[in-house]
């Protein structure tokens, strides 16, 4: 049996965390997967992985194998794209669903500059790991606490308070003291970022005085419902501003939160991967230097 093969299934099972997960991923059997794993064990000398709330999770001892395979696959993958020169291939991108849907006439524009380089971009409400789940760039509202990959700060995301005219006639009708709150509410399987903005009690120090009616893990469904009525919220201004159905609640921006693009330690090195880096900071520099036409609204009491 051959040693890449061996390593490869001790990756799956690291990632998908079930026997069965992982021979669905490499596309074997159940057992030939379980097989691949004991052999391994048995050339090592040590096991390898312990079972914990239904996952098998690689053991503290061994996480120095576990470095060594994700480079060793990293390479491979480079050799295989040809060891970094050629534009063809994927890159293969994660970010925030707001940022994705605010870069979509950017990303096209990548796509005419480059139609050799495929992009697999997901937008996912938990930090994805760039070197477990094999994602190429990152760009995201946080910055990571621990990691190899290398990162550089955009610029600055601004916030504002938005409402529906509709909610604000309503509100201001029934001469009540407080405001329904919309806020964002997003639970990480794991917690390797700073990422206030996601925390409760960092929107409503912005937010005007009220009760928190409803929660998304989404900024594009906190849009939708405010849009809809349902109260005020805290959204990025480049949500906020585009949409024809809100009002901003004040002139300066309520918050700010950093904007941060990270890149895999070994695969960055692609031309591909730093073409599209390269234009991502360029973009970024531009897009967030712009000021649009706001529509104003008084403070909201």
């Amino acid at each position: 049996m051959q040693g890449w093969d061996l390593i490869r299934a001790f990756l799956a099972l690291h990632r998908a965390g079930t026997f069965e997960g992982a021979a669905k991923s490499l596309a074997v059997d159940h057992s030939t997967l379980r097989r691949r794993i004991q052999v391994l064990e048995q050339r090592m000398g040590v096991p390898l992985f312990a079972r914990n709330d239904g996952k098998y999770l690689v053991l503290p001892s061994v996480r120095p194998l576990l470095e060594s395979a994700l480079r060793m696959e990293a390479s491979s993958r480079l050799f295989f794209e040809g060891a970094g020169g050629s534009l063809a291939g994927t890159v293969r991108v994660t970010m925030i669903d707001v940022v994705a849907s605010w870069l979509a006439p950017d990303l096209a524009r990548f796509r005419q500059l480059h139609p050799e380089i495929k992009l697999d971009i997901t937008t996912e409400h938990h930090f994805v790991d760039l070197e477990r789940e094999l994602v190429d760039v990152a760009i995201r509202m946080a910055r990571p606490k621990r990691g190899n990959a290398r990162m550089r700060r955009l610029g600055e995301i601004r916030y504002a308070v938005y409402g529906a005219p509709g909610y604000l006639a309503r509100h201001e009708a029934a001469g009540e003291a407080g405001h329904d709150l919309l806020t964002l509410a997003v639970h990480f399987t794991h917690q390797d970022h700073e990422f206030l903005e996601s925390e409760l009690d960092w929107m409503l120090q912005y937010l005007p005085p009220g009760r928190a009616v409803c929660g998304t893990d989404s900024y594009l469904q906190l849009r939708r419902y405010c849009e809809a009525g349902m109260g005020l919220t805290l959204l990025p201004e480049i949500l906020g501003d585009e949409s024809a159905c809100l009002v901003r609640l004040g002139v300066a921006p309520a918050a700010t939160c950093d904007l941060w693009l990270m890149v895999h330690s070994d695969t960055g090195a692609t031309h591909r991967v730093r073409q599209f880096v390269d234009f991502m900071a360029e973009t970024f520099r531009i897009r967030l230097a712009q000021r649009p036409h706001l529509k104003l609204a008084g403070p909201a009491g």
